[in-house]
C-alpha cells in the first residue's frame, strides 16, 4: 500500500487537530464498605462516648424451702464503656486557573475534588473501624483515637473473645482491656486458619450470650473458609409477568454449630485476622457528621475541606470474636 502523492496526513498537521480525549473520567477504586455502611449512626455529644453494657448472672439451681427466709445477693454492676472522638479530614487547593479552564470528564475541579475527597474520607473510616488502632484521649499535640473493632474483641487472657492462629490458640500477650482502648492480641506465630479456629471464636462469643451473624474476612482467610465446606447459599429471586425466576443476588453462608453466618468479603480489614461479628452491637456515634468548609483565600485559588468526627462503639465485645494471626500464603 502506498500513501497518495502529496496528500496531507495527520502526521504533518497533528499538532493543529483536536484532541480526542474521552468526556468521561474512569475511577475504579471500591467503595463498598460492608462493615460502616451496616451498622446504625448514632449521635455523639462529647469527645469521649459512653455507654453501658452488662450481664446476666450464671444459670445455676435455683429452689428454696417453704417459708424460707430470703438471702441477698449483690446484683451485678453495669459495665461502663467508652471510646474517642477521633477527627478524619481531606483538604485541597485548586487554583482559579484550573477552575477557570475547559476540563475533560468534569465541569468544575472544585466540585470533582470534593466528591473524591469525600469518598476517601469514607474509606478511611471504615479502614479506622476495622483497626487495630487502640484508643487514646490525646492532648493539645496529640491527635485523639478511636479504638478499632480489632482492640475492641481482646484475647482470652482478658476474658474477651480474641484467639490467636488459625488453629485457635488462645495464649499469648495482649494489650489491656481498657475503656477508652480495648486490647490487641499482638506478637503472635501466624498459623494457618483452620475449621477449628474458626469454631474457637465462634464459640466463644456464643458462650458469652452472642448471636454471630456475619463473618468478615478479606480475600485470603475467606477462601480458606470456602475450603472448609459447610456452605449454604441463600439466593434472592426475581419474577416478573410468569417469566422464569432469575437469581439477581446471592449470599454465601457459613453453617456451623453455633447458627447461620453471612460471609462477608472486606477489602480494608486485614488479610490476617477474621472477625466474627453480631453487627447489631456495633455502632458508629457522630459528633459531627461529615461537612465541607470553604477556607479563606491565601492566593489565586479555591480551598476546602471535608471533616468527620465521631468514634466507634462497641456494644458489647463479648457479642463477637476475632482470630487474628493467621498466615496469608
Amino acid at each position: 500500500m502506498t500513501e497518495i502523492a502529496g496528500a496531507t496526513s495527520t502526521y504533518e498537521v497533528d499538532r493543529g487537530n483536536r484532541e480526542d480525549l474521552w468526556d468521561v473520567i474512569s475511577n475504579i477504586s471500591p467503595m463498598d464498605r460492608p462493615f460502616t455502611s451496616n451498622i446504625p449512626r448514632i449521635k455523639a455529644k462529647a469527645t469521649r462516648h459512653d455507654w453501658l453494657a452488662d450481664s446476666l448472672a450464671t444459670a445455676s439451681s435455683n429452689k428454696h424451702l417453704e417459708g424460707d427466709v430470703t438471702s441477698f445477693s449483690t446484683a451485678i454492676a453495669v459495665t461502663k464503656l467508652a471510646n474517642t472522638c477521633q477527627i478524619l479530614k481531606k483538604a485541597f487547593v485548586i487554583t482559579g486557573t484550573q477552575e477557570a479552564v475547559d476540563k475533560a470528564g468534569r465541569k468544575s475541579e472544585i466540585k470533582y475534588q470534593l466528591q473524591k475527597a469525600g469518598n476517601e474520607l469514607l474509606r478511611d473510616l471504615e479502614w479506622t473501624c476495622l483497626s487495630t488502632q487502640i484508643g487514646s484521649v490525646g492532648s493539645q499535640t496529640v491527635v485523639r483515637n478511636m479504638a478499632g473493632a480489632e482492640a475492641w474483641i481482646p484475647s482470652t487472657d482478658n476474658s474477651g473473645n480474641g484467639v490467636r492462629g488459625g488453629g485457635g490458640d488462645s495464649s499469648g500477650s495482649t494489650a489491656a482491656y481498657t475503656s477508652p482502648g480495648g486490647g490487641v492480641v499482638t506478637g503472635g506465630t501466624n498459623t494457618a486458619l483452620t475449621s477449628t479456629g474458626l469454631l474457637t471464636a465462634l464459640g466463644l462469643a456464643w458462650a458469652d450470650g452472642g448471636d454471630v451473624d456475619t463473618i468478615m474476612t478479606n480475600t485470603f482467610q475467606r477462601k480458606g473458609i470456602k475450603g472448609f465446606g459447610n456452605l449454604a447459599t441463600n439466593q434472592i429471586q426475581l419474577n416478573k409477568s410468569g417469566e422464569a425466576a432469575k437469581i439477581v443476588d446471592s449470599v454465601e453462608v457459613y453453617v456451623s454449630d453455633f447458627g447461620k453466618h453471612k460471609l462477608v468479603l472486606n477489602r480494608f480489614m486485614s488479610q490476617e485476622t477474621v472477625l466474627c461479628l453480631q453487627m447489631d452491637k456495633w455502632a458508629i456515634a457522630e459528633l459531627r457528621p461529615m461537612f465541607t468548609e470553604t477556607l479563606a483565600k491565601t492566593g489565586d485559588g479555591e480551598a476546602r475541606h471535608i471533616i468527620w468526627e465521631g468514634t466507634l462503639v462497641c456494644r458489647n465485645p463479648n457479642a463477637s470474636a476475632k482470630i487474628s494471626d493467621c498466615t496469608t500464603a
